[in-house]
């Protein structure tokens, strides 16, 4: 998203949360108007990190007006102090993360963990070796929890491995 774009989207955001109030008596041309607007853009402009999305600025602003109309009390558009802060408190921590820190990935020693206390069927490198030890150093499970599994590798002469799985 180009800064231009980012202006845009920012600008027409903010013109949705101020058509709501009635203008300042102070700003009387239409240029002291878009002289404020443009200042208050430049500034929320500023919160957002730089690989922003068009969504998570529209959220974001959508969460701002919310806030904006349960705390401002006067008629009159609010400052640009209010909607800064009412932007700031709108910015959850996951959406103050940036935004190419990559996909999210699953704890699988929590997942597996769940599997194992839950009875259900997971992989053998979850039963005994690096991970198994892990988890139970963890205090995700106790060996109590393995002991079924140990269990039945062992009645059906299921060997360990000769050599450990390569993990990444």
């Amino acid at each position: 998203m180009t800064h231009e774009e980012r202006i845009r989207v920012i600008l027409g955001e903010l013109i949705k949360i101020m058509e709501g109030y009635a203008e300042p008596k102070h700003l009387n041309t239409q240029k002291k108007k878009e002289d404020e607007a443009r200042n208050i853009v430049r500034m929320l402009n500023q919160k957002f990190p730089n690989d922003t999305t068009e969504d998570h600025i529209r959220g974001t602003m959508d969460r701002a007006m919310l806030k904006l109309k349960e705390a401002h009390k006067s008629r009159s558009w609010p400052t640009s102090a209010e909607i800064s802060a009412a932007v700031s408190k709108s910015m959850s921590s996951a959406s103050t993360r940036s935004v190419s820190s990559g996909p999210w990935k699953p704890d699988t020693l929590q997942i597996n963990a769940k599997r194992i206390i839950a009875g259900e069927p997971v992989g053998e490198m979850y039963i005994r070796g690096k991970l198994a030890d892990k988890m139970v150093e963890m205090g995700l499970i106790s060996e109590a929890h393995l002991q079924p599994y140990l269990e039945y590798l062992s009645a059906n002469n299921i060997p360990d491995r000769v050599d450990p799985p390569i993990i990444s």
